[in-house]
């Protein structure tokens, strides 16, 4: 009979578990790397065991998208403290888009109660978890686009026009969010048409993971994405499309092994009494034009 301290069993059921999970010793060795966190991030544990985990690899950044790394990372302090910590934040995947995960860090002690590693685990906050099902489902019936992973544009045309629908009978507000990928003639250019898909990959990913379950984002036109921010008022518009572009400034797209950089002009606008489907998109596409024009990587907000 296998005992509870066999460390086949131990990783059996480590990868068993739908959430990532690695260990570290205390000065960050990577020893252990589960399935989930394979999953979750992209990165084979052959790749990662024996790494050190302030090599910032995965990227962390808080909800005020400022990184988390070093010692006010929670393992870390779980190592420096000897007391669990957690926190929401997003992490940057293999493959460059932005995931928003829960992790916890938890300190493991030998058995004179010294502090020898610590353990973190993390999953996908609800949001992420709940579009893969989505996903998944849509895709069945011609709904999402091939190269960006979103909504394609028929089906987020639709969606805006039942919006529309429904706020000129309900006037819950909501506001739109036009985003382009900079320099994406330039890249194509550089790197050729094999570049396109994985930009718009990142791009995608990284919006809809970092939007609400009640948003929507789909690609609009070539390098143009649109979303749909429900109950949002011109208030918080603003706050919220600043958020969007540092997300997608913290993402890369990795090319031959190489990171590249990218970022994306946004314009948006809150629904207006009255509004039709080409006002309102005129308006969202207007206010991405005047941030192109500033010189990309900035926000425009139509004015009231």
């Amino acid at each position: 009979m296998l005992g509870s301290d066999d460390p086949e069993v131990l990783r059996a059921v480590l990868d068993s578990l739908p959430m990532g999970v690695y260990l570290v010793d205390r000065h960050g060795k990577i020893l252990l790397w589960n399935a989930g966190a394979e999953r979750i991030t992209g990165h084979l544990r052959q790749d990662i065991l024996g790494r050190s985990a302030q090599e910032k690899f995965l990227g962390y950044s808080d909800g005020q998208d400022q990184e988390v790394h070093g010692e006010a990372a929670p393992l870390s302090m779980a190592i420096r403290e000897g007391k669990p910590s957690g926190a929401v934040v997003s992490l940057r995947h293999k493959q460059g888009h932005r995931v928003s995960v829960r992790l916890f860090a938890a300190p493991i002690r030998d058995s004179h109660g010294s502090v020898i590693g610590a353990a973190e685990s993390f999953q996908e906050t609800a949001n992420a978890a709940t579009w893969i099902e989505r996903q998944s489902k849509l895709a069945q019936y011609g709904c999402i686009d091939d190269l960006s992973g979103v909504l394609n544009h028929e089906t987020l045309q639709l969606r805006l026009r039942e919006t529309l629908v429904m706020f000129a009978e309900k006037p819950v507000p909501f506001s739109l969010l036009c985003i382009s990928i900079d320099h994406f003639d330039e890249f194509k250019q550089r790197h050729g048409p094999g570049i396109v898909a994985p930009i718009l990959g990142v791009v995608g990913l990284t919006l809809e993971n970092s939007l609400r379950p009640t948003d929507f984002v789909g690609r609009w036109k070539d390098n143009e994405f649109l979303a749909i921010l429900t109950e949002c008022s011109a208030e918080g518009l603003a706050a919220s499309a600043e958020r969007l572009r540092r997300m997608l400034s913290e993402a890369e797209v990795i090319w031959w092994g190489d990171p590249l950089k990218i970022t994306g002009s946004l314009g948006g606008t809150a629904a207006r009494p009255g509004d039709h489907l080409e006002a309102i998109v005129m308006r969202v596409e207007s206010a991405l034009q005047e941030s192109t024009k500033g010189g990309g990587n900035r926000v425009t907000v139509a004015k009231p």
